[in-house]
């Protein structure tokens, strides 16, 4: 192929005209996205037809690698993007801190922003970020984040790590919690109080770590006769989970076991527990995730499955700075082990000494 030719572009359906990309050239040719790159850097177990596919639709769509911004990416400006659904979650604020803090120990400056939960902006985040030779991207994805969203970051040919929610790509890694084992343990230690109906509340319904929570739950109660009776998806905040939580006592749906998405919906519980269900409240047993600060300082102190967002943002940070050693290498994914962490809202006596 001619590299030395203008670059073709494709035109979309809104007539906005774009360079042509790798994953353009996978379509065309009948491959995945890592087969295509593999036929670019000469690397890999291809089939020499499917190699010979991949070359001719490059040459039909006028595929240019453009080394020129590649070699501007040589040229590291000691920067890192971290774009993140929403700032003001306790978790993802502790994780956030603890990605600054392994980057600026290796001599990066983190270029912060908030996507708030909006693909579209999230996008626009990242282009940016993008353009300003970031030498590399840690992203959050926003709910009803598209799969493309990871082939946009494998284009870039920019080093890019996913964290906590997961869009499965051969060229991306992944850090993320072992969720399914968190649910697993809060489910297992409500049988272990006697609970006979739990509640699963918050968190979106279109996340991985809320469905893999649950089906620890699950996990736990199969062979029981404890049941999860109530599954009300919705936001991670702690207004949402007053207001839920006395929706089920005011129409008398309450659970004698409550597992929360996080501590924030947790403390909305307790204060709906409190303020509706008086004296009845001490025989709910409510379980949450995160551990956030403020978690042991509430009364009762919550009970919570540990998934430190310190050390999710710390090894997040870590793999990044790998990818971007060794941008060819493959991709991590690693998960970090949950813990249940037992103070008194499910129902355990105090701890003392």
């Amino acid at each position: 192929m001619d590299a030395s030719r203008e670059p073709r572009v494709v035109t979309e359906g809104d007539g906005h005209r774009r360079r042509v990309t790798l994953s353009d050239v996978a379509r065309h040719a009948g491959v995945s996205r890592a087969a295509a790159s593999l036929v670019l850097r000469n690397a890999g177990h291809l089939a020499p037809a499917t190699r010979q596919r991949v070359r001719d639709a490059m040459e039909e769509l006028g595929y240019v690698y453009h080394r020129g911004a590649a070699s501007l990416r040589a040229s590291r400006t000691h920067t890192i993007g971290l774009v993140v659904p929403d700032v003001s979650n306790g978790f993802t604020a502790e994780l956030a801190i603890a990605v600054e803090s392994v980057l600026m120990a290796d001599g990066l400056v983190t270029l912060f922003a908030n996507s708030l939960e909006d693909p579209a902006h999230q996008e626009i985040l990242v282009r940016s970020m993008l353009e300003r030779q970031v030498d590399g991207l840690l992203v959050i994805p926003a709910v009803g984040t598209e799969p493309g969203f990871a082939d946009l970051l494998a284009d870039s040919r920019v080093p890019a790590v996913l964290a906590t929610r997961d869009i499965p790509h051969p060229e991306i890694p992944y850090v993320g919690i072992d969720n399914v084992n968190g649910g697993r343990l809060a489910g297992a230690h409500l049988l272990g109080h006697g609970v006979e109906r739990i509640a699963y509340l918050g968190g979106f319904a279109r996340i991985g770590p809320r469905r893999h929570r649950i089906q620890g739950v699950r996990n736990a109660l199969h062979g029981s006769d404890a049941r999860l009776t109530v599954d009300i998806p919705g936001p991670p905040r702690g207004s949402w989970g007053l207001e839920t939580a006395a929706h089920l006592i005011e129409s008398g749906e309450l659970t004698d076991g409550i597992v929360c998405h996080n501590d924030l919906v947790a403390f909305g519980v307790y204060r709906a527990l409190r303020v509706h269900d008086g004296p009845r409240s001490r025989s709910v047993h409510v379980i949450s995730y995160d551990d956030v600060a403020a978690a042991s300082l509430w009364e009762p102190p919550l009970t919570t499955v540990a998934a430190d967002g310190q050390e999710v943002g710390a090894r997040s940070a870590e793999v990044l700075l790998r990818r971007i050693a060794d941008p060819t290498g493959a991709a991590e994914r690693l998960l970090v082990t949950s813990k249940l962490i037992v103070r008194e809202s499910c129902g355990c006596p105090p701890a003392h000494g």
